[in-house]
């Protein structure tokens, strides 16, 4: 999350429309912009060269630096049933982690505000680790204060995770299935479903 969207974030925008706003702010001003300095410009040709320009170059420019993934416009969690499906009585989010996985490490901060957003949420780093040794994983989970767990690579997280790492993994109050993202599908629309449920 860049300084822009955390700036719509804070105000308590979605995490969708925290990554959406940024576009259409920039698209905004930038037609502004065009419609003042376009008054004094006669020439037809350089009114639309000005405003291809100024109106949508800098949402371009942007979008180069912070693309909209497709996980940022579409949830598309697989769902997963257990062997031993029962269902929870509390809703939990779960992210399994290897122990020196550079996307496992970048993962953390998105997790870091979204427990600062919703603090009664339970979430806890999974580590696959027979050695328990966290890496550089535990090391920041330890220093964010988020829960976290050393386990073993069992049948139930082999369904899971698919051999993809980090996984994220929610399990919804009431039901005994399991809403699982692979790091390509976890976006900001995935974090709005978690915070909604």
């Amino acid at each position: 999350m860049n300084a822009f969207e955390a700036l719509f974030w804070s105000l308590g925008a979605s995490w969708q429309f925290s990554v959406l706003y940024p576009f259409v702010v920039l698209i905004f001003s930038g037609f502004i912009a065009v419609y003042f300095l376009s008054s004094k410009i006669s020439s037809i040709g350089l009114r639309l060269f000005l405003t291809f320009l100024l109106g949508l170059l800098p949402a371009v420019i942007y979008f180069v630096f912070y693309p909209i993934y497709e996980s940022d416009v579409g949830n598309n969690p697989r769902i997963v049933l257990l062997e031993q499906g029962k269902a929870v009585t509390i809703s939990t989010f779960e992210v399994i982690t290897l122990p020196n996985c550079p996307y496992c490490v970048e993962s953390i901060d998105a997790i870091v505000q979204l427990k600062k957003r919703n603090p009664d949420l339970d979430v806890i780093y999974k580590i696959l680790s027979s050695s328990n040794n966290g890496g550089h994983v535990a090391a920041l989970l330890k220093k964010s204060k988020i829960k976290y767990a050393f386990v073993r690579h069992n049948s139930d997280l082999k369904k899971i995770t698919k051999g993809s790492f980090p996984t994220f993994a929610f399990r919804q109050k009431g039901r005994s299935d399991v809403f699982v993202w692979n790091n390509n599908t976890f976006g900001s629309c995935a974090l709005d479903f978690i915070e909604a449920n």
